[in-house]
């Protein structure tokens, strides 16, 4: 692995190794260049942690975002832009009503 990059095999809440019941391929690293944590499967980066500390927070990301899960979290991306998308489309709407009313 890279210079940068320090393995992690304990930590307080036992993050590391409870990530091998999620995945026994999973390791985790702490990325000094880029503060934060990541974790490697076979060498690759598989995920790279959003949070500033190791939790279960950690194990509930890691179980999300499985290729199992995969087809579920697209279609659960899919649904959030086209609420996102319909609420841009009713406020560019009512802002040009109320721009036509002035």
């Amino acid at each position: 692995m890279k210079a940068f990059l320090e393995k992690i095999e304990n930590d307080l809440f036992d993050v590391a190794n409870r990530l091998k019941e999620i995945d026994p391929r999973y390791e985790l690293y702490r990325n000094r260049r880029e503060r934060r944590f990541e974790i490697y499967a076979q060498g690759v980066l598989q995920i790279a942690v959003p949070f500033d500390r190791l939790d279960a927070r950690t194990l509930k990301l890691a179980r999300e975002t499985r290729m199992e899960n995969a087809e579920r979290l697209l279609r659960a991306i899919e649904e959030e832009n086209a609420r996102l998308d319909e609420k841009k489309r009713r406020d560019f709407i009512e802002d040009c009503l109320a721009k036509a009313e002035v």
